[in-house]
């Protein structure tokens, strides 16, 4: 036990966990006001939605642009750039007075988001290995989940105390801090492999690097994170909030409140899952957490009062932390060391594109057929896709990673 709750990274690495604490601690704030806000202005609920869209769509572009900056770069540079764009955004949304600016704003906005989470997921790539990686990004999902219970909390009570507005100052003071430790404490990770393929006239072929993406491995991990999305960004993201407060009569605080008790949940099950993971490979624990999520997603339709709320966010706080852990290691497995960041970076724009497609979708039946049969069209996608990843999907680590080479290779056919 003691072995498999080592974590084997330097000592200098520990502080990249207060910055991704320091991240969604913000940004947990901000998923609360993003929402109501635009609630705010008397729009319809799909253009709530289009909001969460626009934030994504942006990331379309901006992901393999920053996947490949960061292995001809380094990882540090753009993770930066992406702190001090998304600080810039919120200070500026601060004072929109109106719908198009708040879009406008959150669509640009979403370049920054883009460069961190990418950068910050190849930075973790390199920290780890396959022994350890479940580990390790259980324990980063950890310290975003910490940020994220308490974010949505403290947002809540600036919301209530000084407005919506404030929220967004907030989340600005959030990534000043960040900038501080990333230029003090944070080391540059690429590696030498990354240096060498990106000098000048030793880059490999378009037709190699295409190849990394047509293999059934990616083919299924991209249908698994499309119906992802439509839960935690189609539904919990964008929709979720104005479903409690218009449907229901929930207040800000009582919403906040929900979404601080999903984090707890996600909180409590992640480092085990990580272990877990580690263990036995990524699939045996992904496939159950699309499932949990569907099974949240059903829940939601039953939703009556707060204790049924309460009930909902609990099972999805599970499915979120299971299911975010594993096929984010799944993601990692995949990438070639010498080109993790053009991979990492490549595969982020199909998960925006997931990113992009969900809200709008669930936006649409939401405002065409009403909130519970987009919420029945979301469990339905979840439970095909864990099904489909059950039966054809590869493994990678745990017992994989112990039958040798040769099975692990044999995965990629």
């Amino acid at each position: 036990m003691k072995q498999a709750l080592k974590l084997d990274l330097a000592m200098e690495d520990l502080p990249v966990f207060f910055t991704f604490f320091l991240w969604s601690f913000g940004s947990g704030g901000q998923q609360l006001a993003r929402p109501l806000f635009a609630a705010s202005f008397g729009v319809p609920v799909l253009l709530i939605s289009l909001i969460a869209t626009s934030n994504s769509s942006s990331r379309l572009l901006t992901a393999p642009i920053t996947g490949f900056l960061t292995d001809r770069w380094g990882r540090k540079p753009l993770l930066l750039a992406g702190v001090l764009f998304r600080g810039i955004t919120t200070a500026l949304e601060f004072f929109a007075d109106g719908y198009l600016q708040f879009l406008i704003l959150e669509f640009i906005g979403g370049i920054g988001v883009s460069t961190w989470t990418t950068g910050s997921s190849i930075l973790m790539a390199d920290l780890t290995t396959v022994e350890n990686r479940g580990r390790v990004l259980a324990a980063r999902s950890l310290s975003s989940r910490i940020g994220g219970i308490a974010g949505p909390f403290v947002a809540a009570a600036i919301g209530v105390a000084f407005g919506l507005r404030a929220i967004f100052l907030f989340n600005t003071v959030t990534k000043l801090i960040m900038l501080v430790i990333l230029l003090r404490l944070i080391r540059e990770t690429r590696p030498e492999s990354a240096r060498v393929m990106n000098r000048e006239g030793t880059g490999v072929s378009w037709r190699t690097r295409m190849a990394m993406f047509l293999t059934r491995p990616f083919m299924l991990l991209m249908l698994v994170t499309l119906t992802q999305s439509m839960m935690s960004q189609g539904i919990f993201m964008a929709i979720f909030p104005v479903y409690l407060q218009d449907n229901l009569g929930f207040n800000t605080q009582a919403i906040g409140n929900l979404l601080t008790l999903a984090g707890a949940a996600t909180l409590i099950v992640t480092f085990p899952n990580g272990i877990l993971v580690d263990i036995y490979g990524r699939k045996r624990t992904l496939v159950p957490g699309l499932l949990f999520y569907a099974l949240s997603a059903v829940l939601l339709t039953l939703v009556g009062d707060f204790s049924m709320a309460v009930a909902m966010v609990l099972v999805f706080g599970l499915a979120d932390g299971v299911a975010m852990g594993s096929s984010q290691a799944y993601v990692i497995d995949m990438a070639p060391e010498g080109q993790r960041g053009a991979f990492i970076g490549s595969w982020s724009f199909f998960s925006g594109m997931g990113g992009v497609i969900a809200p709008l979708l669930v936006g649409l039946v939401a405002g065409g057929a009403g909130y519970g049969w987009a919420f029945l069209m979301v469990a339905a996608s979840l439970v095909v896709s864990g099904i489909v990843m059950g039966l054809y999907g590869p493994d990678f680590g745990g017992r994989a990673r112990r039958a040798g080479p040769a099975a692990e290779l044999a995965s990629f056919s």
